[in-house]
């Protein structure tokens, strides 16, 4: 299991992730076409915000709860073994 941790003013929020495949594509316009039909674009890292730039690498990771989401490096590159 990997999950990522930060605090928050009045607690730490924790999410757990059953894998995270670091190298999962570059984003694209193509990408940004095909998923900006979608609920979640998946434009920005998951955790952090960071708006993701054409040729950048994106990571993705399954949740213990939920759908996958995608992270920047520097995100799942913090991620802890539990």
């Amino acid at each position: 299991m990997l999950k990522l941790s930060r605090k928050i003013p009045s607690h730490t929020k924790t999410v757990v992730f059953t894998w995270c495949n670091k190298d999962f594509m570059a984003m694209s316009q193509e990408f940004r076409n095909i998923r900006s039909r979608s609920r979640n674009p998946m434009d920005t890292c998951f955790w952090c915000g960071h708006e993701f730039i054409d040729g950048e690498m994106m990571a993705l990771a399954k949740p213990q709860k939920g759908t996958n989401k995608v992270l920047c490096q520097s995100c799942a590159g913090n991620m802890d073994s539990a």
